[in-house]
């Protein structure tokens, strides 16, 4: 018979600079059905790029379990590829983490640096499993002080010991349900993070990013070149509820500076707000007082004719 085997992993990374997270370490515990430990190992790796140098400060709670010198002598991801996708993909295999979004974007990002195939797999997030069946919220260290599992020979932050205390607290919680791995994985199946729909994620991104950067160009600048000179040189603040969605923002905020309006953080006087839907009547009161004009968004055509 084909049994079921578990994986739990976690990854720790170098930096996450622009939103990407570089892997140093990726460990793993693979058990059976059980949850009997086959086997664990810490996959220690070279990043191949600057280390955040917060991480690595002993102001930072949340160190590196090694030194930077030491994974700078470590081979580098594409040591560990054919590895880790076998260990990923092989025979009927569930995998696990906690917070592992995540952990799975920084596997799609390792094969892009890396110039490899993503490797194909889902994992499934057992911090709302956790949260939903004790109505807390905590980090992984202190679940596993709530299920009173003893820890005090793992190191926070060492990935595969992070790994190790994702299994104890998945196998305490399906003991407390009654219920199996492959169990679990069925009931919070909302919660499995593919590595295609992570893909999917982080595309917007970094396309919140682009324009995000886009918008700061123009941002509290005067056009010298206006298309139109419509909003003559006055300031205008967007509401903050806009600005949640840079794509769309930027629309906006590129009509006003090519219109020859100023975006800015806090209107001063004789500016203009653009809001999303309707504002408490005071804090209209307080833009009216200084004689700054309030326009919803269903009408921001009328500062551009």
């Amino acid at each position: 018979m084909n049994h079921t085997s578990y994986l739990f992993f976690d990854c720790e990374c170098a930096n996450c600079f622009d939103g990407e997270g570089k892997i140093c370490s990726l460990g793993y515990v693979l058990t059976d059905d059980e949850f009997n430990i086959i086997e664990k190992q810490d996959v220690v790796m070279n990043p191949k790029c600057e280390f955040d140098w917060y991480i690595l400060s002993p102001k930072n709670k949340c160190q590196l379990a090694y030194s930077k010198d030491y994974f700078r002598i470590q081979p580098d991801f594409c040591a560990y590829y054919k590895d880790i996708k076998k260990l990923f993909t092989t025979g009927n295999r569930k995998t696990f983490g906690f917070a592992v979004d995540g952990d799975v974007s920084f596997v799609n990002t390792a094969c892009e640096r890396a110039g490899v195939d993503y490797i194909q797999f889902a994992a499934l997030d057992i911090k709302p499993a956790l949260e939903n069946e004790y109505k807390e919220h905590m980090k992984l260290a202190e679940w596993c002080d709530f299920l009173k599992i003893d820890v005090s020979s793992f190191k926070a932050h060492r990935s595969v010991d992070d790994a190790e205390m994702t299994m104890l607290c998945c196998k305490t919680l399906c003991q407390k349900l009654g219920i199996t791995g492959d169990e679990l994985y069925q009931k919070m199946h909302q919660n499995v993070y593919s590595w295609e729909y992570m893909l999917d994620v982080m595309e917007e991104r970094r396309i919140k990013k682009e324009f995000k950067t886009k918008i700061e160009k123009i941002w509290n600048k005067k056009n010298p070149f206006p298309t139109k000179c419509g909003l003559n040189g006055k300031q205008v603040e967007i509401d903050r509820n806009i600005m949640h969605d840079p794509e769309s923002a930027y629309d906006i905020c590129k009509a006003v500076y090519d219109h020859g309006g100023m975006l800015v953080n806090k209107l001063n006087n004789n500016g203009i707000y653009i809001c999303n839907g309707s504002i408490p009547s005071n804090v209209k009161q307080k833009y009216a007082a200084r004689n700054n004009q309030v326009v919803y968004l269903d009408d921001i055509e009328v500062l551009f004719k």
